[in-house]
């Protein structure tokens, strides 16, 4: 019995297929739940063929967008090469470690993405597409430990999580550059996010991989981290629901022709998820990934700064009488790229559109006719005193929902270096001639659609240069409106009262 006994301790009982699945994991334990799905080495291959098809479909779909599609395909591409990393991160324990190669590969992820954000309108598609991949690429390189002291630690930096960091830096400095995209970026973080993070946690506390102490113990030593991190995210919902108290969703009343009711219920969807994601922030995993909270505080810093000059008054801004008669909704305009999608040599212009009786811009439906349009060939009247020393208005209108190359346009030289431009005139609606000196409040053209204009709408800015185009160092003004009767669209109260906003209506009064 004793020569049993000792062999038996020599030679304990073996449990090779998990010890094996061990090894082939490279130090991966096993989490709570997965013995009921089968035996461990059937969990490893499994894993193994995730991240290959993950791994195959990146490719896939990076070529594709090299190819053709361009810096949209990213989105998918920067999912899958997150995903195809090791799919059990918080059970393996790997962490990224500091080391010269780690720094390297840091510097390196930086200097691509300055060269993507500040190379953006001077390379192509297809080179601006492999420069962004590599980008999200990089980081599957680092090295990682996987000892007990990181799979102990709450804080982590994985490869995963900081592919993730890149790949949203990267998607946002794309929609900041295409201006305009908003909208784009508010369904993305309001919306899709909070949907796939309340997914994710679902499946997370079915392994028990969700921290619950922060709700129980939210002033705990060990909960600090998460509690921080809490902060961070609810600070960043905080100006989320600035932005669209701001009016950053009120250019739907114009892009789809939305009622005052229906942008109602699209405000609503936006702010539940915003207090989804909120929600989600007090039941986080177990693990605080560094990268990935260093992104939510950069998007704070830049819409603190993009709320903030909204809510000061300008300096040396152009004063100008309405260039419409009646009431009229400001779709697009305001100081910030949040609310305003007009490109840096137009970037303080302000579009004006008709609503019509019945809350929209047209009354007819998706193929209505111009003649539908409230907008369209409405009196375009002169802001100020001045005299016309550009015109064009030889381009045919285009029909409702296409856009054209060449549009109409107007320009006034109102003095002191500062010329007014009007586009998107009517075609054959114009009443002056270059040279006309005219007067404020003088008709001297008709709303068209034409341009890059998919209905019928009224754009106006105030540049330094004659000729109104983008010109290199060319400067365009605030412009502040007198003799109107204002009313916000949005709940943000500060800045100038007679400053346009997207969302604003705005009527010209008698005087």
């Amino acid at each position: 019995m004793t020569q049993q006994h000792t062999v038996r301790q020599i030679f304990p009982p073996m449990e090779a297929p998990d010890d094996l699945a061990a090894v082939l994991a490279d130090g991966r334990t096993v989490a709570p739940g997965d013995a009921e799905r089968g035996p461990i080495w059937r969990i490893v291959v499994g894993s193994l063929r995730r991240r290959l098809i993950l791994t195959v479909l990146a490719v896939v779909v990076f070529v594709v967008a090299v190819l053709g599609v361009g810096l949209d395909g990213l989105m998918p591409f920067g999912l899958l090469l997150a995903f195809s990393t090791d799919t059990d991160e918080e059970t393996a324990g790997r962490s990224v470690v500091l080391t010269a190669r780690n720094l390297g590969l840091a510097s390196a992820m930086l200097a691509a993405l300055a060269w993507f954000s500040l190379s953006y309108f001077d390379l192509t598609t297809s080179t601006l597409v492999v420069i962004a991949g590599a980008v999200m690429a990089l980081p599957l390189a680092l090295q990682e430990s996987a000892g007990d002291a990181s799979r102990n630690s709450t804080v982590a930096v994985t490869k995963r999580s900081v592919i993730l960091a890149l790949w949203g830096l990267v998607i946002f400095v794309h929609l900041y550059h295409l201006r305009g995209e908003t909208f784009t970026g508010l369904l993305m973080v309001c919306v899709v996010l909070p949907l796939a993070l309340a997914a994710s946690r679902l499946w997370g506390a079915r392994r028990g991989r969700i921290e619950f102490g922060l709700i129980r113990h939210p002033l705990r030593r060990e909960m600090r981290a998460h509690l921080l991190q809490g902060l961070n995210i609810w600070l960043c919902c905080a100006l989320l629901g600035s932005v669209l108290a701001a009016g950053g969703l009120h250019f739907l009343r114009f892009a789809l022709s939305f009622t005052a009711g229906q942008l109602n219920v699209v405000l609503a969807i936006f702010a539940a998820g915003l207090v989804l994601l909120a929600a989600l922030a007090l039941i986080p995993r177990r693990r605080v990934y560094i990268a990935t909270n260093v992104v939510v505080a950069l998007l704070s810093g830049f819409l603190i700064l993009q709320l903030g000059r909204v809510s000061v008054s300008p300096t040396d801004p152009v004063v100008l009488d309405s260039p419409l008669a009646g009431e009229w909704f400001v779709f697009n305009g305001g100081r910030s790229p949040v609310l305003n999608g007009h490109p840096s040599n137009e970037s303080n212009g302000i579009d004006f559109v008709r609503l019509g009786a019945n809350g929209r811009t047209h009354t007819g439906g998706s193929d209505a006719p111009l003649s539908d349009y409230a907008s369209f060939g409405m009196p375009v009247l002169a802001p100020a005193d001045g005299r016309i020393i550009g015109l064009y208005d030889g381009s045919p209108d285009n029909h409702p929902g296409t856009n054209s190359d060449s549009p109409n346009r107007l320009v006034l030289d109102i003095g002191g270096d500062r010329y007014v431009v009007m586009a998107h005139i009517k075609r054959g609606s114009a009443t002056v001639q270059v040279g006309d000196t005219v007067q404020r409040g003088q008709p001297i053209a008709a709303v068209g659609n034409n341009g890059h204009s998919d209905q019928p709408h009224l754009h106006i800015h105030v540049v330094d240069h004659p000729e109104g185009k983008n010109i290199p160092g060319q400067r365009t003004y605030v412009m502040v409106f007198r003799n109107v009767e204002i009313t916000r669209g949005g709940a943000w109260p500060w800045g100038d009262s007679r400053e346009l906003r997207t969302g604003d209506l705005v009527r010209a009064s008698d005087s």
